[in-house]
């Protein structure tokens, strides 16, 4: 996804420079490189995946307005500048003084004269430092995935333990830990911060069915449980486990039950409360009926109209020959809270082949009493090319409703909720 806009929930920003690391370089398989190596020859490795290892550290003042961390290498003072580009950040807060395996994409940020336009840096604030002080501020790698590295038995020599991502489960006796309630914890949630405790629900994905805000979900790998009409974001470990591994992301896996043990933990810029998992374990479905996740609808929900879909468009969906300086207009049936178009509008070829942006300067404005969205390229569109106008799920209207989402749409594009297609004249 490269459409151009305005800033947008962290969070969202995180999710899209994932996508776009994914999408675009696709096929390039990434090299395995120490970060010493990184730190001392970086320009060797400018704009290509990567995978490494080191210890998450807290940068300097300036990174941490931006929430870069740095990696440290095996060497003395040898480190490399990484970050998530959004919340999670929170993913790197928790790994601070742990070794870690990182992958991503690595930049000299020498060569990078605007990042802010950059299709993959620009979700990735604070990545070029202005004043170019200190311990290798050029070199910065943009983290699509990080995992704490366990060390854990060598069968071969038991007395080299080999390194596995954070996979396994780690030797917690649960034997002297309370069971705790979901609903006694979700009622008085301050009550058990800090204390070890078991907690039982059923597993939610990330929010699959709208239990909580999603404003609240910290890092990629937070999940829900669920246990009648009490629900909390778990947080600190993936949904995995001795013989198991679950997909947030998939309805499919929502049925388990799980035993999460951990500690109550407060976030302090927005005083909610996390579990914060050390292990998770499957367990067996409950016995009483009343224990299944029940959908609270709240009172305002009841008042709500239809969510909102696209009422009309020009040009038409699917229409031929549309001129190569065509603007576009959607008009929904609902008011649309105008914020939620930035960045998650794009204008693509069918054929776009994930790299670079088509529309650099695409340009997005809504004008509310006629609740039309209007898009305009800002530049001459190429002849006889199918053109895809992408609005993505991320759209609500004024009420909090997401856009109608079509079938098939997020199949073609992650993260899609309408696709209108058009091709453009000859020439």
């Amino acid at each position: 996804m490269r459409g151009v806009g305005l800033s947008f929930s962290s969070l969202f920003m995180f999710t899209v420079a994932v996508r776009l690391l994914a999408a675009q370089y696709q096929g390039m398989e990434p090299v395995r490189v120490s970060v010493d190596e990184l730190a001392s020859m970086g320009t060797r490795y400018n704009d290509r995946p990567v995978i490494t290892k080191g210890k998450v550290k807290y940068g300097d003042m300036e990174d941490q307005q931006y929430n870069i961390f740095e990696l440290e290498g095996e060497m003395l003072l040898t480190t490399i500048r990484i970050g998530t580009g959004g919340r999670g950040f929170e993913d790197l807060r928790f790994m601070t003084g742990q070794e870690v395996e990182v992958s991503g994409i690595f930049f000299d940020m020498s060569s990078v004269v605007q990042p802010q336009y950059h299709p993959i840096l620009r979700y990735y604030p604070g990545a070029k430092r202005q004043d170019g002080a200190g311990f290798n501020k050029d070199y910065f790698l943009a983290v699509s995935t990080v995992d704490v590295i366990v060390p854990i038995e060598n069968p071969m020599d038991p007395d080299k333990p080999e390194e596995q991502p954070d996979i396994v489960d780690p030797d917690i006796d649960v034997s002297g830990v309370n069971d705790v309630d979901l609903r006694d914890l979700v009622k008085d949630p301050a009550n058990y911060v800090g204390k070890q405790i078991v907690v039982y629900g059923k597993f939610r994905g990330n929010n699959l069915y709208g239990d909580l805000s999603i404003k609240d979900k910290r890092t990629p790998r937070d999940f829900i449980i669920k246990l009648a009409d009490a629900a909390i974001w778990v947080t600190g470990r993936r949904p995995r486990g001795d013989g198991f591994r679950l997909d947030p992301k998939k309805r499919r896996d929502t049925g388990k039950w799980l035993n999460v043990i951990g500690t109550a933990w407060q976030h302090e810029g927005s005083g909610t409360y996390y579990l914060r998992a050390e292990k998770i374990e499957l367990a067996d479905k409950p016995e009483e009926k009343d224990l299944e996740p029940a959908k609270v609808v709240k009172p305002e929900e009841e008042k709500l109209g239809p969510p909102p879909e696209v009422a009309f468009s020009l040009p038409l969906p699917g229409e031929r020959d549309i001129p190569l300086d065509s603007e576009f207009h959607i008009q929904f049936s609902n008011p649309m809270k105008a914020e939620t178009f930035n960045r998650n509008v794009d204008l693509l070829y069918a054929d776009d082949d994930g790299i670079g942006n088509p529309f650099p300067e695409l340009e997005v404005s809504y004008d509310r009493d006629s609740r039309t969205l209007t898009v305009k390229p800002n530049k001459q569109l190429e002849p006889s090319k199918e053109i895809e106008l992408i609005l993505y799920d991320a759209i609500e209207d004024e009420d909090g409703q997401k856009i109608l989402a079509e079938p098939g749409a997020a199949d073609r594009e992650a993260g899609a909720a309408v696709i209108i297609s058009f091709r453009t004249a000859r020439r």
